[in-house]
């Protein structure tokens, strides 16, 4: 390989490191550390700003670098801060956190066709968002995509929908709980969390900014309510069929 090729997709990735010390940086500064933003909330909010104003600026050779971080780089992340859970801290929690999760993907879905009905819109699109709003986001609607036989546009409606509301609430659970407007304790939050927010990365977010405490037992919370795509799905298709 060329060292001009080579370079190409490292334009990116540099690009990326830049974000993340910056995040790390800025999250260091008293204000933010009151406002509880961890640096993974930072480099969000960094994420954001350059999608509005750098990102149509930048030459396009960069794109594959920034690609493979967003892709290869972030999943592999996900699963190494996996390692940081214990096994005991799984047992300890498992329970509890199946029944949680069931009633909450179970009245989630209900109680979003329902309100869907109620206000006459589209049923294939209150489906699919109360689908990705009860499991985990995006993935969980273009899961349930295929299963529910919608037209394309309706997906990307619920895409849109989860990943606007989880985000703010990324923002806001710990907002929030800092303040003590959430009475709970932290292994209540650490539920709470993981049985409410709607991707991976939110769940990550917002535990990292509240503390260990409330992060391991959220992630476990959530990886659960993850594993639960696969029945809603069957049980899905047969109500469809």
């Amino acid at each position: 390989m060329s060292p001009k090729r080579l370079a190409n997709p490292l334009h990116g990735i540099l690009l990326i490191v830049l974000f993340s010390f910056s995040a790390c940086y800025i999250a260091d500064f008293e204000w933010v550390k009151h406002l509880s933003f961890s640096p993974l909330i930072v480099g969000i909010v960094l994420g954001m700003i350059y999608a509005n104003s750098l990102r149509n600026h930048l030459p396009k050779t960069w794109v594959p670098g920034i690609q493979f971080c967003t892709k290869q780089v972030l999943r592999t992340g996900i699963v190494l801060y996996g390692f940081k859970l214990t096994f005991q801290s799984v047992i300890d929690i498992g329970g509890a956190a199946l029944l949680i999760d069931a009633v909450v993907v179970a009245f989630t879905i209900l109680l979003g066709a329902g309100l869907g009905r109620l206000l006459k819109m589209d049923r294939d699109t209150a489906l699919l968002t109360s689908i990705g709003s009860s499991i985990c986001g995006a993935a969980a609607v273009l899961g349930a995509e295929p299963v529910v036989k919608s037209q394309p546009y309706k997906a990307a409606v619920a895409v849109s929908t989860v990943v606007i509301f989880g985000t703010l609430s990324m923002f806001l659970y710990p907002a929030l709980f800092r303040a003590g407007m959430l009475d709970l304790t932290t292994e209540q939050m650490g539920l709470f969390t993981g049985a409410t927010l709607h991707e991976v990365a939110h769940v990550v977010g917002a535990g990292n900014a509240m503390g260990q405490a409330i992060s391991d037992p959220a992630i476990i919370v959530k990886m659960i309510r993850v594993m639960m795509l696969a029945p809603v799905l069957v049980i899905l298709s047969i109500i469809l069929s």
